[in-house]
């Protein structure tokens, strides 16, 4: 262990380009590589991710040492990491067993279809468990390639003659472009020959009988897929794959309940349906099964990753670094950072010769760091030049022409540094994301969005805090984030820098201490195990005293129940009835009865629209046939102009009650419709966003002069 501790010291001396390493002689990296070679014949997913570290972390320094070569192949081999043996380019010939045990290994992971790829050790024991089951929830760290076991089991299916249509679900818009790209990309030849086409929206034109005649691949995210599901003419769905399952358990996020009612709302329709779940870090996958009733049994988790992690906490208040290994800290007290003042410096001397995520906690302190540190490059005599090249300028250009010729994203591009966060505009984020891939953009500055699973992946990932938005990071959102340093197929290992910069920040370590994996609860059962008297109020029509954000999400499977209790005749339950059920709590199914006794909105419309709460459905429904019988239907208007956008939103705000069922800071508040009023008639005129961001910024300056 003396010895691993040099090494992992060795490894914040080079990453941290503080002090020159402690010399490891000869007998030293043979016992290194044998420790390492004794512990990649481990079962254990821990011992085989410190045999995996070892090889990388000598790789730099002893790459072309023929010692290290062998026994880096060798260790690599036992691993089944073969994209890290195609990394190192080590041509070396083992020992006969282990050659022997190479070729073997090589043969039975090669993945389907696909040329000179072998499956890692983890991702050929899941794919083989996988393809052969009905309902699977698996999990493991972010690089393990969760995606890409879901396209290689839908090439093995349409390969194999089951040409039936799938549905990959994804937690945002942004991940459906680059799911959906990627599908194409990759499975092209397999989507021409067998008919497929990849459809990211909720309709499938069924006036073109060609095109409803084909076979389909839908990414879409959950609210597009209920939509898909009320259309009762669109094709039957077989595979169903639920990417991101862990956003089933964020408890504040009121998206979390659509995500379960998309995934339980396809398997009553459709009942032949298979359904896979992939969470990142999680250690309870079996919980997405239970939730909707199904074996517990056809689970998978590892911790297992084919791409190693340097975790550094950098103290700049206290000049101190230290070092964590599997939930492990290690203290280096001669080691100082001294050397660095800010932030700023740390990420342009680490990150200068490779590709670099700055994770900052806000769209507001995204933009500001990324300027500030354009600021500090201006001001650097070391690297004040402009990074131009052709790509940049093109992108520049299209962003001063279609957001504002003053936008900050232009100048910070012109010194290789972008910014990142969802609200962007499609076009844009995804010209930012190709630059990085192709390293043209070096430092990008990003929120929470690469939690959501938008694949950009970097060799040194730095988190300036431990916050999402205003909230502490949770463990699983911290490690989805820090699993994203490293490339696979470009490098053995990736770097995490934490920096504490101001006293504010990083009170709590608690997420870089013990294991990365999570035991989750799924938001729905927790908050009706947690929640009930407060959901029992909101059954009564009565108000609670609770934070905004969980209020909603009450307030959503209040209504969920509401309606399916409808169903309680029926031969199906919904997994939230048969729950109550189970758990003997008859009083809140008895008032979920009395809230819906006297609706008169068909049963249908509640059923395809769960998020609105029923009173506000059945409002407006009597409103439309009072319309009608009166022969006051409402009519469109027949031009779209500013007064006719506000009475719209007028007549909304009336009949949904948003005043007391919507957010006081949002459109609850009538005076904020003149604004969406003014929006609303910009956009359907056809007005473009630089036209829109002038016209704000002129009725500012005219409002606000001195």
């Amino acid at each position: 262990m003396q010895l691993y501790k040099i090494l992992l010291k060795n490894i914040v001396s080079t990453e941290l380009l503080i002090d020159d390493p402690s010399p490891i002689d000869e007998k030293q990296l043979v016992h290194l590589l044998r420790f390492s070679d004794i512990l990649s014949n481990s079962t254990s997913n821990s011992n085989r991710n410190i045999a995996y570290r070892i090889v990388a972390s000598l790789s730099p320094a002893y790459k072309d040492n023929p010692i290290f070569k062998t026994y880096s192949t060798a260790i690599l081999t036992k691993l089944g990491n073969f994209p890290a043996i195609k990394n190192l380019q080590h041509n070396v010939e083992l020992p006969f067993v282990r050659e022997i045990e190479k070729v073997v290994k090589k043969e039975i992971q090669r993945i389907p279809g696909a040329e000179d790829q072998y499956f890692t050790d983890s991702q050929y024991e899941l794919f083989e468990r996988l393809k052969d089951s009905n309902f699977y929830s698996f999990s493991g760290p972010t690089s393990m390639g969760k995606s890409f076991i879901f396209k290689t089991f839908i090439r093995e299916k349409i390969t194999g003659g089951d040409l039936g249509n799938f549905v990959v679900v994804v937690p945002t818009r942004a991940l459906i472009n680059q799911f959906s790209f990627e599908i194409k990309d990759e499975l092209k030849n397999l989507l021409e020959d067998f008919d497929y086409k990849v459809i990211t929206n909720s309709t499938v034109n069924d006036n073109n009988q060609e095109e409803f005649s084909k076979r389909y691949i839908f990414v879409m995210t959950p609210e597009r897929l209920l939509s898909y599901i009320s259309n009762k003419e669109n094709p039957v769905i077989n595979y169903l794959f639920v990417d991101e399952a862990h956003k089933l358990a964020a408890e504040k996020d009121y998206r979390s309940i659509t995500m379960y009612l998309s995934i339980e709302k396809s398997l009553k329709k459709y009942k032949e349906l298979k359904v896979y779940f992939a969470s990142p870090n999680v250690s309870n996958p079996e919980a997405f099964l239970e939730l909707f009733q199904k074996s517990s049994r056809k689970t998978f988790s590892t911790i297992e990753s084919p791409v190693t992690q340097n975790l550094f906490f950098v103290d700049l208040l206290l000049g101190r670094v230290s070092y964590y290994n599997d939930g492990t800290k290690y203290n280096f007290d001669d080691i100082s950072v001294d050397k660095y003042s800010t932030s700023n410096e740390i990420i342009y001397f680490i990150g200068k010769l490779t590709s670099n995520v700055i994770y900052c906690n806000s769209v507001e302190n995204t933009i500001n760091k990324a300027k500030a540190f354009v600021d500090y490059l201006k001001k650097s005599t070391i690297d004040s030049q402009k990074n131009r090249n052709a790509q940049l300028d093109n992108l520049i250009l299209e962003i001063r022409k279609m957001i504002h010729s003053d936008y900050y994203l232009a100048e910070c591009l012109e010194f290789g540094v972008a910014f990142h966060f969802g609200n962007l505009p499609q076009v844009i984020r995804n010209k930012v994301e190709k630059l990085f891939k192709e390293g043209k953009i070096k430092y990008l500055f990003c929120t929470s969005t690469l939690l959501e699973g938008v694949n950009l992946p970097a060799k040194n990932i730095f988190i300036l805090n431990n916050k999402k938005h205003k909230s502490i990071m949770s463990k699983i959102d911290f490690w989805n984030l820090a699993g994203r340093a490293g490339r696979l197929n470009y490098e053995l290992f990736g770097n995490v820098f934490c920096i504490r910069e101001e006293n504010k920040d990083w009170k709590n370590l608690k997420e870089l201490d013990g294991k990365s994996t999570t035991n989750l609860q799924v938001n729905v059962t927790h908050q009706l195990d947690k929640n009930q008297k407060n959901i029992e109020q909101l059954l009564s029509d009565k108000q609670i005293d609770s934070p905004e954000a969980e209020k909603e999400v009450l307030k959503y499977i209040a209504n969920i129940i509401s309606i399916d209790s409808l169903e309680q005749n029926d031969e199906y339950k919904s997994p939230v009835i048969n729950k109550l059920y189970k758990d003997g709590k008859m009083d809140v199914l008895s008032k979920a009865q009395e809230s819906i006794k006297d609706l008169t909105v068909p049963f249908e419309v509640l059923n395809n629209n769960q998020s609105i709460m029923v009173r506000q459905q059945n409002n407006v429904y009597e409103f439309i046939v009072r319309s009608q019988s009166y022969e006051e239907k409402i009519q469109l208007p027949s031009e779209i102009n500013y007064n006719n956008c506000i009475a719209a939103l007028e007549l909304l705000h009336d009949k949904y009650n948003w005043g007391l069922n919507e957010s006081k800071n949002d459109i609850a508040n009538k005076n904020s419709l003149k604004y969406y009023a003014l929006l609303v008639n910009q956009w359907i005129n056809g007005q473009s966003l630089s036209e829109m961001i002038n016209s704000a910024l002129h009725f500012y300056e005219t409002n606000h002069a001195c």
